[in-house]
């Protein structure tokens, strides 16, 4: 126990040492029409089958007007074949993707999403199928592998749709995280060392900021394009674009002692990054 109270002090000390851009929030803010949305679902085990109900809602939020709120609802039954908890978050991913959409169509100023955009064209594969999708072609028809990697293609098509649209017309995309747990600030700031501390960047920002209101210097990262999601990508025709490929980071501490929030942004709207900083000051509650 000691030891490792040594260890956790080490690290601690040496992260202090690490320089990297903390801005303070900003205080001139322009009211804007902005959209949000949220989703959520749970499955009941029944004998022999798993009933997933999902439902996303979203709505319009403007100066002086009336919240217009657009929802989504569907039931999906699963049987003992196939995988409730990887179909289930895709199920429900997709109906929030369809709600961001009809969002978007009420052309809003800015589009926040619940959860990191990366999500859209990086979402997770299971290990159990990435074997099968190999070789996409020889995919069983009627099988459990084929009803996944369907509602899988058409959850990245939507989402691609509403990336596109966004970009088109000038609607800023933002996905926000309170809970993440990813380590891409980390691995950035230690890319030529041969030792990562075992943190993540919440925990790295709760140091660098000293607990203060601000936010962090947006930094592009690409994460990692396996062979499978590559295949999964042409098959679909998505994603192809090298900027689509990539994104922006900030981590934001709306209040002193807040816990940091992710902000993800698109690379071809970089030159509404200080919009984003404002929105976020605006319309989040830390």
């Amino acid at each position: 126990v000691k030891n490792a109270k040594e260890n956790l002090q080490n690290i601690v000390k040496e992260l202090k040492k690490i320089e990297y851009p903390f801005f303070d929030l900003p205080t001139q803010i322009n009211p804007r029409k902005i959209a949000a949305l949220d989703g959520g679902g749970f499955a009941e085990d029944f004998v022999g089958l798993t009933i997933i109900p999902s439902r996303a809602a979203g709505a319009i939020f403007e100066q002086n007007e009336n919240p217009i709120w657009i929802e989504e609802d569907d039931v999906e039954i699963l049987t003992l074949d196939d995988d409730p908890r990887n179909f289930g978050s895709l199920f429900r991913d997709l109906l929030e993707v369809n709600v961001a959409l009809k969002l978007a169509e009420m052309k809003p100023d800015i589009l926040f999403l619940d959860g990191s955009i990366t999500n859209f064209a990086y979402k997770g594969i299971p290990h159990s199928l990435r074997f099968f999708l190999e070789d996409i072609d020889s995919i069983d028809e009627g099988s459990y592998i084929e009803k996944f990697f369907s509602l899988y293609q058409k959850f990245i098509q939507t989402a691609y749709k509403l990336i596109t649209k966004c970009i088109l017309d000038d609607i800023v995309l933002v996905g926000v995280s309170k809970d993440s747990r990813a380590n891409i600030l980390i691995k950035h700031l230690h890319k030529d060392s041969k030792k990562r501390p075992p943190i993540n960047d919440v925990s790295l920002i709760n140091i660098i900021s000293k607990g203060k209101a601000g936010f962090t210097k947006p930094l592009k990262f690409a994460p990692k394009i396996s062979p499978v999601r590559q295949k999964v990508w042409k098959a679909a025709n998505v994603f192809q674009e090298d900027e689509l490929q990539s994104f922006y980071l900030s981590y934001f501490v709306l209040k002193d002692g807040a816990q940091p929030i992710r902000v993800d942004s698109l690379l071809p709207q970089k030159n509404r990054l200080k919009e984003i900083q404002e929105a976020m000051v605006t319309y989040h509650d830390g």
